[in-house]
């Protein structure tokens, strides 16, 4: 576990580094194994993280994110209890601090918590589809399958700054980018412009997709 901790950590620090190694190793045909079946490397110090080791280290971060969360609810609770019984309080804060309301946003915080492997699941399989398909597409020279499980599985590492409070949650979607970026440019050796490319295409698909669907129903609005 502590093997597990610091790849973690490393990736965390050094995303670019990291996959500069890995690719690398690559180079060297110098297959890479699970971290915990791996002594420490004579080389350098990176071995580089699983799908389940990343998922596992990420899923508590998560859960810390989640005590947080409810923590901040409960003292939430309090504070509205607490102006709810001041008069010239209680008309500003009405029933937005009603404990049914409470428990909704408790209830939510704990299912994020439990469904948080299938959501870091379902982000693994869009990357990976859209990695192998662009790594294709840019003809990439060299193991495809090993160097798109790289960037995806080193990319969850960004689920550390969950257990930043409030504004964790949104400085991990942001860094994932940036994560993501490093293993393009350093592990598929892609240009920037490439490298960009795939980080904004599931940004462009949907555009494109709601531009379809404003087009399509304006012709069926217009036909009626």
């Amino acid at each position: 576990m502590n093997q597990i901790l610091r790849e973690y950590i490393l990736t965390f620090l050094h995303p670019f580094k990291t996959h500069e190694v890995l690719r690398e190793r690559v180079s060297k045909e110098r297959p890479l194994t699970l971290a915990s079946e791996l002594q420490r490397d004579e080389e350098n110090e990176i071995i580089g993280l699983s799908f389940v080791e990343a998922l596992s280290v990420s899923w508590v971060m998560a859960m810390i994110n989640g005590i947080y969360s409810i923590g901040l609810i409960y003292f939430g609770y309090l504070t509205g209890v607490f102006m709810s019984e001041n008069d010239s309080l209680s008309s500003l804060i009405g029933n937005g601090f009603s404990l049914e309301y409470q428990k909704v946003l408790v209830s939510w915080s704990i299912m994020q918590v439990i469904i948080f492997p299938i959501t870091l699941w379902f982000y693994a399989k869009v990357w990976t589809v859209i990695i192998k398909f662009f790594g294709s597409l840019f003809e990439f020279d060299g193991d495809l399958e090993q160097s798109t499980a790289e960037i995806v599985n080193q990319s969850m590492v960004s689920n550390l700054f969950l257990v930043i409070p409030i504004f964790g949650e949104m400085i991990r979607h942001f860094s994932s980018i940036i994560y993501l970026f490093a293993g393009l440019r350093n592990n598929m050796s892609l240009s920037i412009l490439q490298s960009l490319i795939v980080i904004c295409s599931p940004l462009i698909i949907f555009v494109l997709f709601i531009t379809f669907v404003i087009i399509y129903f304006t012709s069926l609005f217009a036909m009626l």
